[in-house]
């Protein structure tokens, strides 16, 4: 009985040692896994991290040359001439940190692609301001809509490919994860029919170890979220940067026909007031949705962009225009639509191109069909571009001007009453009438 027992003392104490040393070898492994599905969290947080940086370094070197090419000054060219070497220089600064990181073979090839797609964005800017410089303005513009686009795709084409990479690297880490936890957990159940002690000791060791996982999972958690945040914030730092780049060109062209540039902010203040009141009154309720509202907030100070092409002799001439003169001035809403489509459409969305767009082209179009450059009447008018032209026309009406002095609040409130019909739309022209007091205070206020 002695022998007996000693043989399956021995048997059993062989199976616990050999469970022992499976179950520790699998928990190492396991446990090198979660370092290695750790670390390639980390590096694909970073990885998106540098692609959104380019991206948007990419972005605003495009933005920042599309400038350069419209600029009709040389202080403005020199400005933004300034502006584009320094984007330059951060966006080659960061493709060197990138690249850096962009070892092995698979994403060495896609690192090729990105850094060879930001090589022909810089040629094709180069190329552009080259023309530019030599008088050649009108193909440069069509050369932006071409090969910078072309290279901009390659570009895209290279980032995407990096990240779908990165999400396989994380897959296979997550299914290697995977084998060893269900290996772990095999092994702990084996463990348990070995003996009642064996059991306990594996359970206290295996409750242990999963603790420490999932606090290992919880602090992972914890920085894919800070890492999240620190992306969405980027974003909008983005957004910000392009709003008052907007803002900005909107502010330099007002500011070459008029004494300061808070026509711009009235006129905003002035359709956001009138296209709240449409929406209350039920006016275009399949148009004027919350989207459409903050879409023609942001487009409205872009409503003058096209005077950028009109000489300066013309625009703050202060005697009676020529009807050549007269006929260069209707050309800025064709110019500001062209402007439009053409710089932003590769940067904003379509829905705010679009309005955008509509905005500049037709906010001088008249009810009566009597305005410009199309001499569009009623509904025929985009709904965006009526708000715009009562807005635009009673700030030019109440504000000096290098030809006029300027009339009194009640004064422009009697003339658009009077151009209720003929001049504007007679919906929207009672309602901006009923917010007299809070387009009065606007007017004051700023």
């Amino acid at each position: 009985m002695n022998k007996v027992a000693h043989k399956i003392f021995l048997a059993c104490f062989s199976a616990f040692l050999v469970v022992l040393i499976g179950f520790s070898s699998i928990a190492v492994v396991f446990n090198n896994m979660r370092a290695i599905y750790k670390e390639s969290i980390n590096e694909g947080i970073e990885n998106t991290i540098y692609m959104d940086k380019i991206r948007k370094l990419v972005n605003q070197e495009l933005l920042t040359s599309s400038f350069y090419i419209i600029a009709t000054s040389d202080d403005v060219l020199e400005h933004y001439e300034s502006l584009e070497k320094n984007t330059r220089a951060e966006l080659t600064e960061c493709l060197g940190d990138f690249g850096k990181r962009m070892s092995g073979s698979e994403k060495a090839k896609i690192f090729h692609v990105i850094s060879s797609g930001c090589r022909s964005v810089f040629q094709d800017i180069d190329l552009i301001r080259s023309m530019h410089s030599s008088g050649a303005k009108i193909y440069a513009e069509q050369y932006i809509l071409g090969n910078i686009a072309h290279s901009k795709d390659i570009l895209d084409k290279g980032l995407d490919s990096l990240a779908k990479y990165i999400d396989s690297e994380l897959d296979k880490s997550q299914e290697n994860m995977s084998f060893y936890s269900k290996m772990l957990y095999t092994s702990f159940a084996v463990a348990v029919f070995m003996a009642i002690g064996i059991s306990v000791a594996l359970t206290i060791v295996c409750t242990m170890f999963t603790a420490r996982l999932e606090l290992n999972k919880n602090n992972l958690q914890d920085d894919v979220l800070k890492k999240a945040d620190e992306i969405t914030e980027q974003n909008k730092k983005i957004i910000y940067i392009q709003e008052q780049t907007i803002y900005g060109m909107a502010n330099l062209i007002e500011s070459r026909d008029s004494d300061t540039g808070e026509h711009v902010k009235r006129t905003s203040l002035y359709v956001e007031l009138l296209v709240n009141a449409a929406k209350e009154a039920g006016y275009h309720k399949e148009i004027i949705t919350d989207e459409y509202i903050e879409l023609l907030k942001k487009a409205a100070p872009m409503h003058d962009i096209g005077k950028i092409a009109v000489p300066d002799s013309i625009l703050k001439k202060p005697g009676k225009l020529t009807e050549a003169e007269f006929k260069k001035i209707q050309n800025h809403t064709i110019a500001g639509g062209k402007i439009i489509r053409e710089v932003l459409s590769n940067i904003e969305s379509e829905d705010y191109v679009k309005i955008a767009a509509d905005v500049a082209t037709s906010h001088h179009e008249r009810w009566d069909g009597n305005g410009y450059p199309y001499k569009l009447k009623g509904e025929e008018i985009p709904l965006e571009a009526r708000i715009m032209a009562i807005a635009d026309v009673f700030d030019a009406l109440v504000s000096p001007r290098c030809y006029k002095d300027p009339f009194s609040a009640d004064e422009a409130f009697e003339i658009i009453s009077l151009s209720k019909g003929t001049h504007f739309d007679p919906v929207l022209t009672d309602l901006f009438i009923s917010k007299k007091a809070d387009v009065v205070k606007i007017f004051k206020n700023n």
